[in-house]
């Protein structure tokens, strides 16, 4: 199903919090995801979907470039790494689940979990 690693960006006024959110989803799911962080009213030019963690970076959210989708993350002002770790858990989960229903692997690896 998945021939690649999905391209994920976060965005957030906060540089500090994008590149937190960016390293959690390197870390829970590096098979199937590739993660970048940007400054607030930017997209990579390569990017599946642009997640923004905070009010003013989904104020300050530019058009998406065709094949690009918005998320937003309303986290709070001082996230934990779990509020974080429970939502990247849930975009890879969901990945999963679609590779599993046409037996597929991850993009990036063989982890079948």
């Amino acid at each position: 199903m998945y021939k690649r690693r999905a391209r994920l960006a976060f965005a957030s006024s906060s540089p500090a919090l994008a590149e937190r959110a960016a390293r959690i989803a390197l870390a829970r799911g590096a098979d199937w995801v590739e993660a970048c962080s940007c400054p607030a009213g930017a997209v990579p030019s390569a990017c599946d979907l642009l997640v923004t963690l905070d009010r003013a970076a989904l104020e300050a959210c530019p058009h998406l470039p065709p094949g690009c989708r918005h998320a937003h993350w309303p986290l709070s002002t001082s996230p934990t790494d779990a509020d974080i770790v429970s939502r990247v858990d849930g975009l890879v989960g969901g990945m999963r689940l679609l590779a599993r229903l046409d037996g597929s692997e991850a993009p990036g690896g063989t982890c079948r979990a």
